[in-house]
């Protein structure tokens, strides 16, 4: 293994030796329930993750205490397209980072240290993770703003779970990340798979997903009132630049409200172009759009169901030469026909009508039910008459719908059809690129870089909401909401689970140990599960391998030879007290590989920033992550933006707060 402050690589076996004898796993059902194994829906993740990497391929290439398993995962099986997820075992105290900059970002510093991390990686291409290794490091150094979400660009996926259950998204790339075959929607599916099936606790990640040159959190946003990551039950996670809860829900409803009504006139007095463009999508839909919040909306679900560029439209009578087709040239075409005046009669035109709804409309002049299902199931994409046929599956509803195109509206010249066995090619008006073009037009126009006419008056507050939803980035989803722990004890049961926490006596303030599910066997005495408890927690945690159980909160140390059944009361917490042993900081680190001099002492993941003060104008007073610079005065800490510094410009070597700068300017004179 490789490490340095930046990057830590672990170095693999040849392809062909570790595909040798290893299983294939389905992508699209990796890690649903039951598959590839059943996993016990209350166990700790800590349990969970063993069982699962049991049936892994141990990596050749796993040096030392660092172990890596890879799990085969298929695609497609025609063509058969295969990816590799690696899961990367790190030790902390072996780590030359043993602190997470993620947890302290997130508002989770105050959690203790633990002994292993878990990296799941999807790499971009499996070739260079053979010749080079595979790269498993998270930025932990300070850095101006990044212009992507991930540390390690070479990434599909990468996400990081402690063993306590807490973890983080830190990669995540689909096609316009470099992704060949997978969506990224298809990869954070993976990912939510992977942590529900694991009963991992709780994932941070840090939104800056970008389409194109459109932030997804602004876009999204005011579409949808909720984050791109929503969809998985991502919510706000914790503010940044003092940006709280309701001022990022306000902003947002703020942009979503803005009346289309009163911004076309506005639009009109700098732009010809963006008047025609909202007017365009309000006679495309089927329903009225009334502000920039329905039109925004539209236009995503829209960008599904349209051509990329261009498609090639087919003669629909060769539907006929079908070796399903039982009817007659005549009756097939009569079919046809009436399909197209049944689209043609929709109000308003070229409005997208349901399968069942153009079927019903159709069934007036077709009594045949077989030769009409025919029909609308091998029309797509198809010319007849003067129209072409438009298939497509509506992806909120999940329903097929169709739609007519005029073909005298997009093809040269009337009757000059060029056809070529029954094929020809149609640029159709409206296609996803052209849509992808209007949506960034108005993105920049309108939320990014709106002109003077957009930031007074009553359109003042669109710049303040932007900035403030672009502020929000920490997005948590908490896969135990709603879900209370409580003990499993009973009569008949083999093991019990009972959710335990320490009471550290004489310790450090930062020991405080979260509930960890302790699993003992259903005749377990009390001397066993302090025992237990014991073991669990110091394996878990860096600050607690010393701890020493002593007592149960609640019973006596004569009642250790009592079985718990009939002592913990179902639905209880279980607490454990002891003390913390002098911790042997060289013993230990020789043990585990760290050189002398290199030992830290937090015990918890914000543990070494306890005396740092944030104190920003904006109103932030904890580490969010942003850029912030120290006064050389009163060292306090605050956001280099908000202190006047450009994102590109390097932080002076002298900084002195607004604060300081204007007592220094009161001082008296010198005689």
């Amino acid at each position: 293994m490789a490490a340095n402050d930046r990057t830590m690589a672990i170095s693999l076996g040849s392809s062909r030796r570790r595909k040798r004898g290893e299983m294939l796993f389905r992508f699209e059902s990796f890690c649903q329930p039951g598959y590839p194994a059943s996993l016990p829906g209350g166990g700790a993740f800590r349990d969970n993750v063993r069982a699962l990497l049991g049936l892994a391929h141990l990596e050749a290439g796993a040096q030392g205490e660092t172990r890596c398993w890879s799990f085969q995962l298929e695609l497609h099986r025609h063509p058969p397209t295969v990816v590799r997820l690696f899961v990367v075992e790190e030790e902390v105290g072996a780590s030359p980072q043993r602190q997470c900059h993620l947890c302290r970002h997130v508002g989770w510093g105050r959690n203790l240290i633990c002994t292993k991390r878990f990296h799941f990686v999807l790499p971009k291409r499996e070739l260079p993770v053979e010749a080079d290794g595979l790269n498993y490091g998270i930025n932990h150094g300070p850095e101006k703003p990044s212009k992507g979400t991930a540390t390690s660009r070479d990434h599909l996926l990468h996400g990081v779970v402690h063993i306590n259950g807490f973890g983080h998204l830190v990669a995540l790339h689909g096609f316009e990340g470099g992704s060949d075959f997978i969506a990224g929607h298809q990869i954070m599916d993976l990912w939510d798979r992977i942590c529900a099936a694991l009963n991992v606790r709780m994932v941070s990640l840090v939104d800056t997903a970008r389409k194109g040159q459109m932030e997804l959190r602004l876009l999204h946003g005011v579409a949808y009132g909720d984050t791109w990551f929503g969809r998985w039950g991502y919510r706000f996670g914790r503010p940044s630049y003092g940006v709280a809860l309701q001022w990022y829900q306000q902003s947002l409803h703020t942009l979503q409200s803005v009346p289309l009504c009163v911004l076309v006139p506005h639009l009109s007095c700098f732009s010809q172009d963006l008047p025609v463009v909202v007017t365009k999508y309000q006679a495309i839909s089927g329903h009225k759009l009334l502000n920039l919040g329905d039109l925004l909306r539209f236009m995503l679900e829209l960008r599904t169901r349209l051509p990329a560029t261009s498609v090639t439209a087919m003669d629909y009578r060769g539907i006929m030469s079908e070796a399903s087709c039982r009817w007659s040239a005549k009756r097939v075409d009569m079919a046809a026909r009436a399909v197209v005046d049944a689209l043609r009669r929709t109000e308003p035109p070229a409005r997208w009508v349901t399968r069942q709804e153009v079927r019903d409309a159709a069934r007036a002049y077709i009594g045949d039910t077989g030769l009409l299902d025919f029909v609308l199931k091998s029309l797509g994409n198809h010319i007849v008459g003067n129209y072409v046929v438009r298939r497509a599956m509506n992806p909120v509803t999940k329903v097929l719908e169709y739609c007519l195109e005029d073909v005298s509206s997009v093809l040269p010249a009337a009757g000059s059809v060029p056809s070529c066995g029954g094929k020809v090619r149609v640029r159709f008006q409206l296609t996803r690129a052209q849509l992808m073009r209007d949506l960034a037009h108005l993105y920049r126009h309108v939320l990014k870089e709106p002109s003077q006419a957009l930031t007074t008056g009553a359109f003042g507050a669109i710049p303040v909401a932007v900035r403030m939803v672009l502020d929000t980035k920490h997005f948590v989803k908490d896969y135990h909401e709603g879900f209370a722990p409580i003990n499993s004890v009973g009569v008949g049961h083999a093991h019990i689970n009972l959710c335990c926490t320490l009471l550290v006596r004489d310790g450090s303030p930062e020991l405080v140990a979260p509930y960890e599910t302790v699993t003992l066997p259903a005749h377990a005495t009390v001397g066993e599960l302090k025992w237990e408890a014991q073991r669990v927690f110091r394996e878990m945690y860096l600050g607690l391998r010393t701890f020493t159980a002593e007592s149960v909160v609640g019973l006596g140390v004569s009642q250790d030879a009592c079985p718990v059944l009939g002592l913990i009361d179902v639905g209880s917490a279980v607490v454990v007290e002891g003390a913390v042993g002098e911790q042997e900081d060289e013993a230990l680190a020789a043990d585990e590989g760290i050189p002398p001099g290199n030992e830290v002492t937090a015990v918890s993941e914000g543990g070494s920033d306890g005396e740092r003060v944030v104190d920003c104008a904006c109103g932030a007073d904890d580490d969010d992550g942003e850029r912030m610079a120290c006064c050389d005065i009163c060292e306090a800490w605050q956001h280099t933006r908000c202190a006047g510094i450009k994102d590109a410009d390097d932080v002076p070597h002298v900084f002195v707060c607004s604060r300081c700068d204007n007592d220094v300017l009161s001082f008296p004179p010198l005689a």
